[in-house]
């Protein structure tokens, strides 16, 4: 009975955090999925193999982050009103069961990324990385303003190269798509910390929205939003993406008066949420959009490239009417 003792735990530690963190775990896959997709995903059972490689590393990998992140805020977490409820602690879950837990997430990862290369395992070693230092540094992490939120530019754009380098090499290219994804998702992070304020200064936890205030910070998100979609407008005219992608820009109108609702409403806890689940649907939207532009390309240039090569072995056996045949002996 006591050797299935910790096995238990481990079961209940990890339906724990899939029921409290699988659909943000989910939804974070669009970043390095699109990153495939954009790089060009090989056709094949080879190609299939290297995709789902990637999104199972990929998922364990970004569970591991958020795993590790509850473990290393539980002392914090308690403090806080709207998160003491999900502690795992005072449910019964051990620490060491969590922390066991992460570093069996991240072991996965590490081999599932290693079937792909040796690539894909230094970006996810980075994101890694970058993970243990938001969640643990008293210097770089989560209580340091700005560096938090570069953490989160840095961490995305990575998140994107993960899944762009499974089928291409990084260029100046990829790493421009991976910085509109990591504006993306640090904007993203400027709202979260505007939803937190209250639980943070609790905690004293220096973050953006404590230490400049919700509305500046609220503000600094919009920005780096409104900067993410300049930067897809350059990469389109660039034709880094599709030229179609242009009319995604028709979404930031949209964007930018919910946010001065949400402003003029007060910036608490229920507003940060309510931006936060409308500028997910926006972003959604555009990934499709990218999706949708990008499939065809890809599927076009597989073609022109064979019809290339049918030619030229078309051209090398048969001769035009007014050449000779010349025969090498």
């Amino acid at each position: 009975m006591t050797s299935r003792f910790p096995f238990h735990q481990y079961a209940r530690a990890t339906q724990h955090f899939a029921s409290a963190r699988a659909l943000e775990v989910l939804a974070l896959q669009a970043s390095p999925f699109l990153g495939a997709v954009v790089g060009g995903i090989g056709g094949g059972w080879i190609g299939l193999g290297r995709l789902a490689s990637l999104l199972a590393g990929s998922l364990a990998l970004t569970a591991h982050v958020f795993v590790f992140n509850d473990w290393a805020g539980r002392s914090s977490d308690v403090n806080d009103p709207r998160r003491c409820t999900r502690v795992f602690g005072l449910l019964g879950i051990d620490s060491r069961q969590v922390a066991g837990l992460s570093v069996a997430l991240l072991v996965a990862a590490t081999f599932a990324l290693a079937m792909i290369g040796v690539s894909a395992v230094l970006l996810g070693a980075a994101i890694a990385a970058l993970s243990l230092l938001y969640s643990c540094s008293p210097l770089f992490g989560k209580g340091t303003p700005i560096v938090a939120s570069l953490i989160h530019l840095v961490g995305g754009t990575l998140h994107f190269l993960l899944g762009y380098t499974v089928f291409h090499s990084v260029d100046a290219r990829g790493v421009a798509i991976g910085i509109f994804f990591g504006l993306i998702f640090a904007g993203g992070h400027l709202n979260q910390e505007v939803r937190d304020h209250d639980g943070d200064s609790r905690n004293e936890i220096r973050t953006n929205a404590v230490v400049f205030g919700c509305r500046r910070t609220f503000v600094a998100s919009l920005l780096v939003f409104t900067t993410a979609y300049v930067v897809l407008a350059w990469l389109a005219l660039l034709e880094f993406v599709p030229r179609p992608l242009l009319w995604c820009l028709l979404l930031w109108p949209w964007h930018f008066a919910w946010s001065v609702q949400a402003f003029r409403h007060g910036l608490g806890f229920e507003a940060a949420r309510w931006m936060q689940r409308r500028y997910r649907v926006l972003f959604a939207i555009l990934g499709l959009a990218m999706l949708l532009t990008a499939l065809p390309i890809a599927e076009l240039g597989q073609r022109s490239f064979h019809d290339v090569q049918l030619r030229a072995s078309r051209g090398s056996l048969d001769a035009t009417p007014n050449e000779p045949v010349v025969l090498l002996r």
